[in-house]
């Protein structure tokens, strides 16, 4: 059998296209891994966060305390997520009973987004204290 020379370099050229492309998605699946732990650490601090906003009939110390677990879950050891900037805002019940609000949003680092994206995201959740717990003084 007689091969040209033509096919041989064009099986050269496919097989490096298609490693090429192998390595890009490889890096696109790894990519992900830090993009869920970040919305998973905003997450559990946002919902903890609002679940300390309706613990307390005093709105400053709610405030306090909300601020202060979503900051220790957002920097704990566990969430694994070197390089993500979070921003915590709180909004805190106008009166003993009404509802308050825990936003956290994240940006990932641009090595991450693969340039897909602004990588910024928000999670928000809204808590009310219940009737007893508002009449606590």
């Amino acid at each position: 059998m007689i091969r040209k020379k033509s096919e041989h370099g064009q099986a050269m050229a496919e097989t490096a296209l298609f490693s090429v492309l192998i390595v890009l998605m490889a890096f696109g699946f790894l990519s992900l891994i830090p993009i869920h732990r970040a919305r998973t650490a905003a997450t559990a601090a946002a919902y903890g966060c609002a679940q300390f906003l309706s613990q307390s009939p005093d709105p400053g110390r709610a405030t306090q305390n909300a601020q202060r677990i979503a900051n220790d879950t957002l920097s704990s050891a566990w969430s694994g997520t070197f390089g993500v900037q979070y921003s915590v805002r709180i909004e805190p019940p106008s009166a003993p009973g009404e509802p308050g609000a825990c936003q956290v949003s994240w940006q990932i680092p641009e090595l991450f987004r693969l340039g897909f994206g602004s990588g910024h995201s928000v999670e928000r959740f809204i808590s009310r204290s219940e009737t007893w717990k508002a009449k606590w003084r």
